[in-house]
């Protein structure tokens, strides 16, 4: 069982319409459905959101009430805010990127990655040799001591919007999303939502959302 913490967009906002109705999507022009259904699969599984904290088993002697209570204390200490958002280019991929300071939300990521880091069960030895050849020193520091290499000052705020596509793709998917983005071009970040893959290759679902200057769950 793994835990996560992203920021997930408010039910029924205009970014949660948005990425809900771009991940149901089964066609759309210049696309075959089978490459979209490629583009799109890990995105759907892992669902509409930004990590801040990535996926990782806990610790031994860890327990879930344990996490959520650590992510209440780092909710109590940050006040909402709101992040104008582009489609930009990430790695390869597709995803919606800050267009405005990006120093809140490195604000927040960053307490959500040490605070929790102590939970964590240790980078299994599998998971760093499958990882840690394609990454550069600086990377390879951050994923042994956090379980992930993009964090702190490699961190880049996004919601992925496909896997990585070619050029045409690329054209195709700018395309037919940017005229969506109209009502969707912010992100109001007011929560912490803990999500969980009960088994390897599921869904990740939420579990719990903790507003942020509050503490309290939804």
């Amino acid at each position: 069982m793994r835990y996560a913490v992203y920021f997930c967009p408010a039910p029924q906002s205009h970014l949660d319409r948005f990425g809900r109705e771009w991940l149901s999507t089964t066609s759309m022009p210049g696309m075959p459905e089978k490459r979209l259904e490629v583009l799109l699969k890990d995105v759907r599984r892992y669902g509409w959101h930004a990590t801040l904290s990535a996926p990782c088993e806990l610790a031994q002697g860890t327990d879930y009430e344990t996490l959520h209570r650590k992510v209440a204390q780092i909710a109590r200490s940050f006040k909402p805010f709101t992040m104008a958002l582009h489609i930009d280019r990430l790695a390869g991929f597709l995803a919606l990127r800050p267009a405005t300071d990006e120093t809140p939300i490195h604000a927040l990521a960053e307490r959500c990655v040490r605070d929790l880091n102590p939970l964590r069960a240790p980078v299994s030895e599998e998971a760093w040799q499958r990882r840690a050849d394609g990454l550069d020193e600086s990377e390879r520091t951050l994923f042994k001591q956090f379980g992930y290499p993009y964090v702190l000052e490699k961190f880049q705020f996004h919601m992925t919007l496909s896997a990585p596509a070619t050029s045409d793709e690329e054209r195709a998917l700018r395309e037919h999303l940017s005229p969506k983005m109209a009502d969707a071009s912010h992100a109001h970040i007011d929560a912490l939502t803990i999500c969980c893959e009960k088994e390897p290759g599921l869904d990740f679902e939420p579990v719990a959302v903790i507003a942020l200057g509050e503490g309290r769950a939804a």
